[in-house]
């Protein structure tokens, strides 16, 4: 057997599953993965992505690969889609959208069958990740690079430099398709891989050694680092918020981790430090994969996400007719006179300016000074409903009621609540 088939037999023991998925471009890299999966008789499906961007060269991937498949005999699994069009239409980054497609499809093959899913990055790709990572200053999070294994996601190939799956390639007389664009330095890791690093080999013969073994170093430490963050994450009082002098005596380290697993990008990070000195109500808002904003409050950040935290539905008025009023009231209810209100009944979410006229002061007051005297907190206060007869505001939901049009003793009168 080949040696390199006994090094990824150990590995895939150490990592078994029901059957693993790899991810096949058709370029030598996951050509030499799927075969080595092959050498070693485990249950494997291909899985690919026709971005289109190539025209009659995508699909010629996309045919080689159904071949393949049919002369193994295994399954094969494809989503086609038209990313140019897409990027025409919506904008974006091509790389980055890429790699979201390809990773939502995978995501979706393992939700729907289990598995593991198999990809093809090795040494080369391992100290490019690393060298761009400190480019753009990542914490150790991106220093430590990739993982061999990162929940379903295996990547059995890490430790071999490309050239050894060449040769692995040429000594088996393997086939493969050339994507031709990865000659172009277009992009950074073209640039890096075609243009740069080759420069670093020549100055450091043994840089991708040295890296490779900083990698790992990285990742052992960012392992200690991250339980040391989630464990104190478990303490904080509040969902989604951090407490301010629990975030004040972290070092730069410790807050770079707390911010990637409240899904907050590093180059954020000077941006919340000086959040943490800022007036209450002031926003941070923050971009990426989980893009949202930070609020600072009094004792703390809350974080929300876009399409998360929001709330887009003001809920239900529920209007019930009684005879009298209750012996006890609560903040879920007010009871209003019928003569009392103009119009009809609305419930709707305060703006600036609104004002009301509640119970127990002379004149009005503002909707907002209603709040902060309750003291809500500013990440909730967009949220904030009022009822309204079309002319007044008769009650900022669980905070004051007008006495504008109040129910009298003994006489009928209708309860209003609010539905969510």
């Amino acid at each position: 057997m080949h040696k390199l088939n006994q090094q990824i037999g150990s590995f895939f023991t150490a990592h078994p599953a029901e059957r693993y998925y790899v991810a096949c471009s058709g370029g030598v890299d996951s050509m030499v993965l799927a075969n080595l999966l092959l050498a070693c008789n485990l249950p494997l499906e291909l899985v690919h992505v026709n971005y289109g961007l190539r025209g009659e060269a995508s699909d010629g991937d996309q045919l080689f690969l159904e071949d393949f498949c049919k002369t193994k005999g295994i399954p094969f699994h494809v989503k086609k889609v038209n990313l140019k069009e897409f990027l025409s239409e919506h904008g974006g980054n091509l790389q980055e959208e890429a790699r979201k497609v390809r990773y939502a499809f995978f995501e979706e093959i393992l939700a729907k069958n289990g598995g593991k899913l198999v990809l093809a990055h090795h040494a080369d790709d391992q100290v490019e990740t690393f060298l761009l990572n400190l480019a753009r200053g990542g914490g150790m999070m991106g220093l430590s690079g990739m993982l061999e294994a990162n929940g379903d996601f295996l990547r059995p190939l890490l430790s071999f430099r490309k050239q050894k799956l060449l040769d692995y390639a040429h000594e088996l007389g393997l086939t493969w398709r050339e994507d031709h664009s990865n000659a172009e330095s277009t992009y950074s890791r073209n640039k890096l891989r075609n243009i740069i690093l080759p420069k670093l080999i020549e100055i450091q013969p043994d840089i991708v050694d040295q890296i490779t073994c900083l990698t790992r170093v990285f990742q052992q430490n960012q392992a200690s680092l991250a339980n040391s963050i989630a464990l104190k994450i478990a303490t904080f009082p509040l969902k989604n918020t951090i407490p301010i002098n629990e975030y004040n005596v972290l070092d730069e380290v410790e807050k770079i981790e707390l911010l990637r697993q409240f899904n907050i990008p590093v180059g954020f990070l000077s941006e919340v430090n000086k959040l943490a000195t800022s007036e209450k109500g002031k926003v941070l808002n923050f971009s990426g994969d989980m893009p949202g904003r930070m609020v600072r409050e009094r004792d703390g950040f809350y974080v929300e996400y876009e399409g998360v935290n929001e709330q887009n539905q003001t809920g239900t008025l529920v209007i019930e007719a009684n005879a009298t009023l209750p012996e006890a009231f609560s903040k879920s209810a007010i009871y209003l006179n019928p003569n009392g209100i103009s119009g009809e009944l609305q419930l709707r979410f305060w703006q600036v300016g609104d004002r009301m006229k509640p119970i127990g002061i002379n004149g009005s007051k503002l909707i907002s000074d209603i709040l902060t005297d309750a003291k809500v907190p500013h990440h909730l206060r967009n949220t904030q409903r009022v009822v309204t007869d079309g002319q007044r505001i008769l009650w900022c939901v669980g905070y004051a009621v007008s006495r504008e049009a109040i129910a009298a003793k003994e006489l009928p009168c209708i309860k209003v609540t609010v539905n969510d």
